[in-house]
């Protein structure tokens, strides 16, 4: 065998385990992506959840602030399709904010009635205890996807 005989079985041969080489690591590459957009998409419901809490805590809750916990709410449904659980759990922490909210936004016209004003203020504090402890459950039941 001359060498052009050999260049024309073993360069092609060559070719291929190299483009199959390449091949290969874009795979583990786009692998890795989808696991990080994966992980971003995923801690993003916790941060918005965690900054709609911390404007519970606070004087007011900005539309854009529970505009984007709504959303993330909704989002947890695909994103941890396989704990329906956490989605649960953020509709509950929606549905509850509101006795806060509505305390924050109509807690003053209730000061001409103290015992009103003492019976709604005190759930209102009930339920900012509520969703504190409810955030280190979620914070529990996220870490499970987020440490993949």
């Amino acid at each position: 065998m001359n060498y052009s005989q050999l260049t024309d079985i073993y360069l092609p041969a060559m070719m291929a385990i190299f483009l199959a080489y390449i091949a290969y690591q874009q795979m583990k590459t786009n692998k890795s992506k989808l696991k990080l957009d994966l992980y971003d998409k995923r801690f993003k419901i916790y941060t918005d959840t965690l900054r709609f809490y911390q404007e519970l805590l606070g004087e007011e809750v900005s539309k854009e602030v529970h505009r984007a916990f709504i959303n993330s709410k909704e989002a947890s449904m695909f994103l941890f399709s396989n704990n329906i659980e956490i989605y649960k759990l953020l509709e509950q922490m929606h549905s509850e904010s509101f006795k806060i909210i509505g305390f924050k936004k109509h807690g003053k016209e209730l000061l001409s009635c103290p015992g009103q004003f003492i019976k709604s203020n005190n759930n209102a504090q009930e339920t900012l205890k509520w969703f504190g402890e409810n955030m280190l459950e979620l914070r529990k039941k996220m870490g499970q996807h987020l440490n993949q």
